[in-house]
């Protein structure tokens, strides 16, 4: 049975928090499906009660905590906040005459004072949390989804990587025993059926993708894009 999940969730928190759990869930769902197929016929029973009572929602929840544990690390690994580092006059992500023409702007509209490059050499801590402050100046300015809508699309796609790789290893452990799932009957001594040898096939892939791919320099790009769009907001 087919669930509009339109109907129970906001855009944001559908693609960025609940699609990361269902993917998550997917290689079970899928083992279960090839070789249990009375026990998935219940599950989807199951699954529409689980819509019901707000299971969605907790799913979409734990993928978000998940994700947003990481944050810190992650941009301690990247060097600092994205629309924070983005400011740095030390930064060379966004040219400088474009730079030099957002802190002028920033600070007439916040009215917070921009540092120069001596001052965030001499105090880099204090420099960064004026761009925070700019950040959190743009955000509050950027909430109107339709009118922000590229940079709402952004913030989407680094909600949903951010949390993709929040869960990353309990992925790479639902692939495993979706893998063990699909191949019960061949593990009890029968042949490997072509559907058998395609979804096991699928699901190494899957594995391979959480290994290697699904990764902090992953999510850095989105994040950077999310930045370079809010920062670029400056303009609207």
């Amino acid at each position: 049975m087919m669930i509009d999940l339109s109907k129970y969730l906001e855009p944001y928190e559908r693609k960025a928090r609940l699609y990361p759990a269902l993917i998550c869930l997917f290689p079970i769902m899928l083992g279960v499906a090839v070789s249990f197929q009375d026990v998935f016929t219940t599950l989807s029973g199951l699954v529409v009660l689980a819509v019901s009572v707000g299971m969605l929602q907790l799913l979409a929840n734990l993928a978000r905590d998940r994700g947003k544990s990481l944050e810190t690390t992650l941009f301690e690994q990247w060097g600092g906040m994205p629309s924070v580092r983005l400011f740095r006059h030390r930064d060379s992500t966004i040219p400088s005459p474009a730079k030099v023409k957002y802190h002028a702007v920033l600070s007439k509209a916040s009215k917070i004072k921009a540092p120069s490059t001596k001052e965030e050499k001499q105090n880099p801590n204090q420099a960064d949390e004026i761009y925070l402050s700019w950040s959190d100046f743009l955000r509050g300015k950027t909430r109107d989804t339709k009118k922000y809508h590229l940079l709402f699309k952004e913030n989407i796609s680094y909600g949903f990587r951010r949390n993709l790789f929040g869960i990353r290893w309990f992925c790479v452990a639902s692939s495993l025993i979706g893998i063990v799932l699909t191949n019960t009957a061949v593990i009890t001594g029968n042949q490997a059926t072509d559907i058998t040898i395609a979804v096991t096939l699928l699901l190494t892939a899957y594995l391979a993708v959480f290994l290697f791919v699904v990764n902090s320099a992953w999510v850095k790009v989105v994040a950077d894009a999310y930045a370079k769009q809010l920062i670029e907001a400056v303009n609207a």
